[in-house]
């Protein structure tokens, strides 16, 4: 190819580029163009997005988007709810198909250098280890070179290799990890902490345990693209508005999530703005 050709060829791909930085930089116009927010939300995740018994999306994430498109559009029902898992979650936003995620994002450094988040809204345990009862093990470092589940995409899956030398045998979803679990194809499932503690709530897990504690607590957010300034702003403005109104403390009630002082102070700040 000449160097015209090439010359042609770079036009065009940057026009390409700017057309779509353009239409993802306009994603409010596009929610109230199309009367409908489109949200990635996890449904395999109690207490935060999960399938309750009648085959619905419920959890205080769906709860948290569903009051945003009340605010940005006048109505909870005038919203899409997509299933997003860890490994895939990021690129459903990059690539346009979702307006925004709230599917338990924590933020780390590593997610920031190709998305935005919103405001924090949560700071959640991070990972622990469903393990047997029977069991001895109870700290990192007694892991080193056992087989444990965990889940692609997980933001803690480098430290458990590299850190904690375990062999982490990474499932695309929870129901294949738990079943390895039982099926003895790992020891122990490494996944964030409060959804561990659902299950063990579930009768059939009643031979499990906690084995190993989370060693840090990490900060969640919701997931925007790079960049998009009034759909920030409006996303923020609701999340905001959600914690002063106390709704975060409701919804905790609501999916049996232990009361935390990081949403409570907040809700006390968020009230003394409004």
């Amino acid at each position: 190819m000449n160097k015209f050709g090439k010359l042609a060829v770079s036009a065009i791909a940057l026009a390409s580029a700017v057309a779509s930085n353009t239409v993802f930089a306009d994603t409010l116009d596009d929610v109230i163009a199309r009367d409908k927010l489109i949200v990635g939300v996890k449904n395999d995740y109690p207490p935060y997005g999960y399938l309750n018994d009648a085959g619905e999306t419920v959890g205080f994430e769906v709860e948290l988007a569903k009051y945003v498109a009340s605010e940005l559009l006048g109505s909870p029902d005038k919203i899409e709810l997509v299933p997003v898992v860890a490994a895939n979650r990021i690129q459903f936003l990059e690539a346009g198909r979702v307006d925004v995620i709230f599917a338990t994002l924590g933020v780390t450094d590593q997610r920031d250098e190709v998305i935005d988040f919103t405001v924090h809204y949560v700071n959640a345990a991070g990972p622990s280890v469903l393990m047997p009862k029977a069991a001895t093990v109870d700290n990192w470092e007694q892991l080193k070179g056992q087989s444990i589940c965990g889940i692609q995409g997980s933001y803690y899956n480098k430290k458990m290799t590299e850190e904690f030398g375990i062999n982490l045998v990474n499932f695309k979803n929870q129901p294949d990890a738990y079943r390895a679990l039982k099926d003895n194809r790992c020891i122990g499932f490494v996944f964030d902490d409060m959804t561990l503690q659902k299950k063990l709530e579930e009768a059939d897990w009643s031979d499990y345990k906690i084995a190993v504690t989370p060693y840090e607590y990490l900060p969640m957010a919701g997931g925007l693209r790079e960049d998009d300034a009034a759909f920030a702003e409006a996303v923020n403005k609701a999340i905001v508005k959600a914690e002063g109104e106390g709704k975060l403390i409701e919804w905790e009630t609501v999916f049996g999530m232990p009361h935390s002082e990081y949403i409570a102070e907040r809700a006390k700040a968020a009230a003394a703005q409004n």
